[in-house]
């Protein structure tokens, strides 16, 4: 299986900044230069008519308060952030950092009193009564424990990212598995079905045989080659249909097909292998089919952003009285109108239609339409996928 790349926005600075291991000393920079502005700022508003008199006094304040509030944002990103808010333990959480802050505010309030009133160095609230002081802390204690609780919102958005990442490397590994088992399903039953039936034609028919094992091949390298990649060209996956169709047709005899394709196949993106489930069960509809032979009816229409692709398996003679010799591939506008029933007997059994529909929520989420009846299929693909 090819090894699939860990996904994100690896050229977003934020995806960077917030995830990439080498970024991490430049994380903790800013936060510390974020720290010591704060701090800054804190001392010199309040100190802001003395800030002479304090002299080199000053950057000891400073540093005292970045202590302070870095080490109550230290405690709250290593050890309550963990080992209660990612825990879903809010209301523990909420208690222990205000019980901090409540600490960091006491010891603030400290020091500013030993400066106002032992060094004899006056602050903002130098003349104000006691409760100016106390309404200050107050109003600004919501404030500041936000802001802390922000800090932890960044622990967040970088768990999310990461773990949004695995959800989508998983489901990645998850639907190039499920390709892959549709190779197995595709290559090794008709691999040994066309070799057996060409070896017997190899005698009787040689250019049957050749032409037969010239479709596999082309197949295979469909499978080997262009199912690697993530998305292929429409006119790719109609070829390998139109290929797989004939191959199954030279073996069996017992239908023919037509594909109908309109609009810009050749610019027009999708996942591969995405049709080829409902092909193969149509074509088990008609080898069901033992009185009478039947057509596979396709059309592909690409029309802006929007793919339609119809199925119909019609008992020869029912519907259109065209030409039916052979498989044909024809771009024409004059596709038929989709067949929509709500008929609980569809084409693809309960089991497998739950396979195809996963596969199709994770490549297009809620951008697809399928409709089944027990002789059609009806799918309408928007935006290209995921």
């Amino acid at each position: 299986m090819k090894t699939i790349p860990i996904i994100g926005n690896d050229s977003s600075f934020l995806y960077r900044f917030l995830v990439s291991p080498r970024l991490r000393l430049a994380r903790h920079a800013t936060l510390i230069v974020a720290l010591l502005v704060i701090a800054s700022n804190l001392v010199l508003f309040t100190l802001r008519d003395a800030t002479g008199a304090l002299g080199n006094w000053i950057y000891l304040l400073i540093f005292n308060l970045f202590v302070l509030y870095g080490s109550l944002f230290y405690f709250n990103l290593l050890y309550l952030t963990p080992r209660y808010l990612l825990k879903q333990k809010y209301l523990t959480y909420i208690l222990y950092l205000s019980g901090g802050l409540i600490v960091v505010f006491a010891l603030q309030a400290t020091q500013e009193y030993i400066v106002s009133s032992v060094l004899h160095i006056p602050n903002i609230f130098t003349g104000y009564p006691k409760v100016a002081l106390v309404m200050d802390y107050l109003s600004s204690f919501p404030l500041t424990l936000l802001s802390i609780i922000g800090g932890s919102m960044t622990v967040l958005l970088r768990l999310w990212i990461l773990e949004n990442q695995r959800v989508m490397q998983l489901e990645k590994i998850r639907l190039q598995s499920e390709i892959e088992h549709l190779k197995e399903q595709i290559s090794p039953s008709m691999l040994f079905r066309v070799l057996h039936y060409s070896g017997e034609q190899a005698l009787v028919n040689p250019g049957k045989a050749s032409k037969m094992l010239m479709k596999l091949s082309q197949i295979l390298r469909y499978q080997l080659y262009d199912c690697n990649r993530e998305k292929v060209l429409l006119n790719t996956e109609i070829k390998f249909l139109t290929n797989y169709l004939e191959l199954e047709q030279l073996v069996s005899g017992k239908f023919d097909f037509r594909i109908n394709a309109s609009g810009e196949t050749g610019r027009t993106f999708i996942f591969p292998l995405l049709f080829i489930p409902f092909i193969q069960y149509a074509v088990k509809q008609t080898e069901a089919q033992k009185v009478q032979p039947c057509s596979i009816e396709i059309s592909l229409e690409v029309e802006s952003d929007t793919v339609l692709f119809n199925c119909q398996v019609k008992r020869r003679g029912q519907g259109d009285e065209g030409t039916r010799g052979q498989g044909s591939l024809q771009h024409t506008a004059d596709i038929a109108q989709p067949f929509i029933s709500s008929s609980t007997n569809t084409l693809v059994n309960y089991q497998e239609l739950n396979k195809i529909r996963q596969r199709l929520d994770l490549q297009y989420g809620e951008q697809y339409q399928l409709e089944l009846t027990d002789q059609s299929i009806r799918l309408e693909l928007k935006g290209g996928g995921k």
